[in-house]
Formats: C-alpha cells, sequence, structure tokens
C-alpha cells in the first residue's frame, strides 16, 4: 500500500480541494475537526486566515471564490460558530456564489446527555445549503466530491459539511487520484423561432446585463452583439464592468426602479442577459414591452413573464441571436443623452463640497495600481455604484442578493489577499462599519492593502429616509457620531478623519503612498440621499 495515498480524510479533503484551485481558508476554528482541517491545509500548501468573526470569514471564502473562480472554502466550530455564520451563509446562497462550509460537529455517542451548546445544526444550515453531508460513509472521499459538485449546481451556492474529530481523523485510501469535472451548461435554446422574431421585428432594442455573465464569462460574445445592435445597455449592480463604463453603450445601473425607465420606455424590446430575479428590488414589474430573456436556467419566481426564452450555456445562446440580430435605430448621441439623464439623477448639489459623489470620484481619482472597490449596503451605495468607473467584471464587489451591511470590509480583506498589489477600496457607512470594525485587526496582521473610507452621519440613513417619507418620529435611527480613526489607529492601522474636500484630497494622497491597512473617516452630510432614492426607486 502506498503510504502516501493512505492518509486522512481531513488530509484528502484539503488534496482535493487544493486540486480544484482553492488557495485560501478563512475561519474561526474550534477545537475539533477544524484543527484537524486547518493542519491538513498548511501541508497542501493552503493557507488559513484566522478572522474575527465567522460571518466575515463566509463572506471573504465567498469573495475569494468568486475572484479565483473556484470555490470558496471557511470553517467555523459547532454550536455557536456556525449560528454565527449564517449571514454569511445568506450571503453566499442569495449571492450566487459556490462555497464550502465545514463545521465541527456532535458525537452521536454523546447525544444521549449533552446538550450544552447542541442544535440540529443540519436543520439550522438547510435553507441555505445546497448539500450535505457528514462523511460517515464508506466512501467519504466520493461523498465529499459530489458535495461540491452541488455548489455548482443552479443557482450556484453553498454546501455544508458537518464534521466530528474521529471521521476527520480516520484514515482512507486515495485509489485513483482525482479528476477535475468541468461544469457544463448545455446550450439548451428553448424559444429559436419566437427569439428570432422578436429580434428581427424590433427596431430599437435595450440589454440588461446581470450576474450569471461573471461565472459565464460571456463577455465577448455580449461586446460582438453590441457592435452589431448598437443599443443602450444597462447592468445591474453584481454585473458592473461586464461592459466597461466608458463603453458607448453603457447608460447604467438597473435595478427595476425609475431612474431607468425614461430609456426603456422607448425601446421596443428588452433583452435580458443573465438577469437573476435576485438582483432586483421589491417592486412589480414596471414595463409592458416584450423580453427576451438569455440565462443559464428557468427560474420559476420571475418579475416578469418573458415573451422568448432561451435557456443554458450563454455564451452560446448570445452567439445564437448575434447571427439573427440587425443594427438597431438607436442613435449614439441619444445613447449618451441617456448616460447623463441618468447620472444627473444622482448628482449632488455641489462638487466642491464633501458629499457622497466627490468622496467616490475623488478616491478613483488618487487612487493607484485600479484597486477594486467594495460597496456596503446603505445609502452611500447610490453615489458608489453609479460614480465609480469599472472597466472589467469584479472591480465592483456588492452583496446585492442578500444586500447585507457589514459586507465591504470582509470583501475588501479578501480582495486584497487575492491581489494585494492591486488592492481594495472599500465604501461603507458607519452603521456597516461596525458591525465589522473588528476585521481591522485581521486586515492589520495580514498587511491588506486596504482603504476603509467610512461616511459617517451618525444615521442610518437609508432607513432615517424611509422614516421620514411616512411621516414618523425620527427615532431609532441615529447615534453620535463615532471617530472612527481613532478605532483603526487602536488596531494598527493608518488613519485619517477628514470633514472638507482639501483634508479629504490630503487623505488620499497619503493613504495612496502606504501598502499596509488604512482608513479615512469622512464626517459626511447625507443631504441629497432622499433624492437619490426617489430618483432611483420612485
Amino acid at each position: 500500500m502506498n503510504k502516501e495515498n493512505n492518509i486522512t480524510i481531513a488530509k484528502a479533503l484539503m488534496r482535493f480541494l487544493k486540486f480544484v484551485g482553492v488557495k485560501n481558508i478563512y475561519g474561526v476554528p474550534g477545537g475539533g475537526s477544524s484543527l484537524d482541517l486547518i493542519d491538513a491545509a498548511e501541508e497542501n500548501g493552503i493557507n488559513f486566515f484566522l478572522v474575527k468573526r465567522e460571518d466575515n470569514a463566509v463572506i471573504m471564502a465567498s469573495v475569494s471564490g468568486d475572484l479565483t473562480n473556484t470555490i470558496g472554502v471557511a470553517l467555523v466550530t459547532k454550536g455557536p460558530g456556525l449560528s454565527n455564520a449564517m449571514n454569511g451563509i445568506a450571503y453566499a446562497c442569495l449571492d450566487r456564489s459556490p462555497l464550502v462550509l465545514f463545521s465541527d460537529g456532535f458525537s452521536s455517542k454523546l447525544s444521549s446527555f449533552v446538550t450544552h451548546q447542541v442544535f440540529d445544526q443540519k436543520k439550522l444550515m438547510s435553507p441555505f445549503s445546497k448539500g450535505y453531508s457528514n462523511l460517515n460513509d464508506e466512501n467519504p472521499l466520493n461523498d465529499f466530491q459530489k458535495v461540491v459538485s452541488q455548489a455548482f449546481s443552479l443557482p450556484y451556492g453553498p454546501v455544508y459539511i458537518e464534521l466530528i474529530t474521529t471521521v476527520a481523523q480516520k484514515n482512507i485510501e486515495i485509489k485513483n487520484g482525482f479528476k477535475k469535472k468541468e461544469i457544463d451548461i448545455i446550450p439548451l435554446a428553448l424559444d429559436i423561432d419566437k427569439s428570432k422574431a422578436l429580434l428581427l421585428k424590433s427596431k430599437k432594442p435595450v440589454i440588461v446585463l446581470g450576474l450569471e455573465n461573471l461565472r459565464s464569462k460571456s463577455f465577448k460574445e455580449i461586446n460582438d452583439l453590441l457592435k452589431i445592435l448598437n443599443c443602450p445597455v444597462f447592468v445591474t449592480y453584481k454585473a458592473k464592468g461586464v461592459v466597461p463604463d466608458s463603453n458607448k453603450n453603457f447608460v447604467g445601473i438597473f435595478t427595476g426602479g425609475k431612474v431607468e425607465q425614461a430609456c426603456i420606455l422607448e425601446s421596443d424590446l428588452i433583452i435580458l442577459i443573465g438577469l437573476d430575479p435576485v438582483e432586483l428590488i421589491l417592486q412589480p414589474w414596471p414595463y409592458n414591452i416584450p423580453v427576451l430573456n438569455i440565462s443559464i436556467m428557468n427560474y420559476k419566481t420571475h418579475y416578469v413573464k418573458p415573451s422568448a426564452n432561451l435557456y443554458g450555456n450563454l455564451s452560446q445562446n448570445i452567439k445564437l441571436i448575434s447571427e439573427i440580430a440587425i443594427l438597431s435605430n438607436w442613435l449614439n448621441e441619444k445613447i449618451y443623452f441617456f448616460k447623463n439623464e441618468i447620472k444627473s439623477k444622482l448628482f449632488f448639489p455641489s462638487e466642491d463640497k464633501l458629499n457622497p459623489q466627490s468622496i467616490v470620484e475623488l478616491a478613483q481619482k488618487y487612487s493607484v495600481n485600479n484597486p477594486r472597490v467594495t460597496v456596503d449596503a446603505g445609502a452611500h451605495m447610490f453615489s458608489a455604484t453609479a460614480f465609480w468607473e469599472c472597466k472589467e467584471p469584479y472591480d465592483l464587489l456588492i452583496s446585492n442578493g442578500l444586500a447585507t451591511m457589514g459586507f465591504a470590509l470582509p470583501a475588501a480583506i479578501a480582495a486584497s489577499i487575492e491581489n494585494n498589489k492591486r488592492g481594495a477600496i472599500a465604501f461603507t457607512g458607519d452603521g456597516g462599519f461596525m458591525m465589522c470594525c473588528s476585521e481591522l485587526a485581521t486586515a492589520a496582521q495580514f498587511n491588506c492593502n486596504i482603504l476603509v473610507i467610512v461616511f459617517n452621519d451618525g444615521a442610518l440613513s437609508l432607513i432615517d429616509i424611509k422614516q421620514k417619507s411616512r411621516n414618523l418620529t425620527r427615532k431609532g435611527t441615529t447615534w453620535p457620531q463615532s471617530n472612527f480613526a481613532k478605532v483603526a489607529e487602536g488596531f494598527g492601522c493608518k488613519s485619517w478623519r477628514v470633514s472638507n474636500v482639501e483634508d479629504y484630497k490630503k487623505a488620499l494622497i497619503n493613504a495612496s503612498q502606504h501598502c499596509g491597512p488604512k482608513l479615512i473617516d469622512v464626517l459626511v452630510n447625507p443631504e441629497g440621499y432622499s433624492e437619490q432614492l426617489k430618483s432611483l426607486r420612485g
């Protein structure tokens, strides 16, 4: 028997994850199987990053998997470790990130008398997890590979491995090595004739691109189609960068809200490409215009009933309609007009004042090495997504399906770990930052090249706006403004506190000369957020 092929289950799992391209694991370990997994990861050249909270670990792992086009991996302890991870798991589920989560488990031998920290962990995970195993069967490695493949079943999402120490330490024999299983999405085209008829009839189509394009990598085919049609194109928040902001056909962000309606109402066909319904806001579909839907799968719940559907391989189905498509009647000047019209709805009163728009635009102006941007949920999100110019997919990272606060900082750390030279800028509100600010210690420990920009207005501004719109007493949405610069300094990060444009510019210049973690605490006036929200969502 070859000793190299007779190894513990923990080592076999890590060997397989290394084989499929996993480089990093994030987590908060307990005293059980997680220690065996960390040891096995190191032996296989996989880095383990100790973070401060389990939900942040799962967000980091999800972002890592997306940026490397593999699967994210996180590990936590049982009981409170798993329950703390649930917000991250919900993110992986609703933002469609393939992920495997390991947790310690409870031995069945103890179940007759142990109740401390014990609950049904599989049941807790069941609303989100696409697959589960405790690996306690005759072929644990085959079972693991099967569960991992379930993370890539459509729509992508998390799977769960509940692993006790005795199973992790059990020896197994690896007989036949590993084989990479490519994700094969059959180019299933359903309504070909209807699709042809819609395209041939249309004189002024408009395209909306969604998150499915990221993993599908259908960027070339989309660009080729745009050259043929020469029509307006929108992207969802997640699809920012699939078409560069500088592209002459790019108009803006599509949410299902109000701001994009003027352009779309002038069209005669809406072509959805790779749009996942989870990306749209909670409002009814506002258009009575024919829809051609091109997506990798059929979503049972959708905002609109399309006139025609093409399911399966995105690239192949985009090629299919490119063969039918003809030049539209759209004028370049009109497309440019709509692009400027949308941005004008989001402009703040004055560019020489420190406001959300200038915070974002100046951050890009003074940045170096084209950093990725991560954006937290909150009112500042409107400016961050509208005014940060993207060139490529994953230039901007955001939680859209879950739209969770506390995303930007852990996501920026993961982005920096994947490419520290490029680094990342985290745009976050003070509310979201306070949910995860302990991860500054993680950024300092691993010398992450990140810049955290806190929009510090002492409020849950988005909720505050909604409260005011209902003529309710202002209560439960504000707090005293904290000094986040001092907080960052305490964690070992460079920091600045600013309240005007000139000081902000100086802070950005100083930050650009420092490669480690840094933070700019920006005292910002939330005036203008309410008008942005009205323009975007009505």
